[in-house]
């Protein structure tokens, strides 16, 4: 279950630097204040669109493994690190969704 967890956990880290050039800024002008050393996120803009297609292969092989994948043991221990493993990939999922559309929520709150 191990390779399960890394690649969920790698799905979240690379949603949140897919979004990580543009989303903190925002969050800042939302609420009327200002950060100066947010320009220096700028520098992850030109990586989004590989950490995008990184964090989609590592939520794929997550997917296959968790739900599509035959297990060798039907052990207690192993169901238990199952579930577990199984809401870190939804909430890989979840940050996923919203880094690839953020851009549009940010429009929609702004206009």
């Amino acid at each position: 279950m191990k390779k399960e967890n890394i690649s969920s956990a790698g799905t979240i880290i690379a949603s949140l630097l897919a979004t990580s050039c543009c989303i903190g800024p925002a969050i800042f002008v939302v609420f009327g204040t200002s950060v100066g050393f947010m320009d220096k996120l700028a520098v992850f803009a030109p990586f989004r669109p590989y950490f995008l297609i990184a964090a989609a292969a590592m939520l794929g092989f997550s997917f296959w493994k968790l739900y599509l994948k035959k297990d060798d043991c039907d052990c207690q221990e192993d169901v238990r690190v199952k579930k577990i493993a199984r809401v870190i990939l939804w909430v890989g999922i979840l940050l996923f969704a919203f880094s690839l559309s953020f851009q549009k929520i940010l429009l929609l709150i702004y206009a």
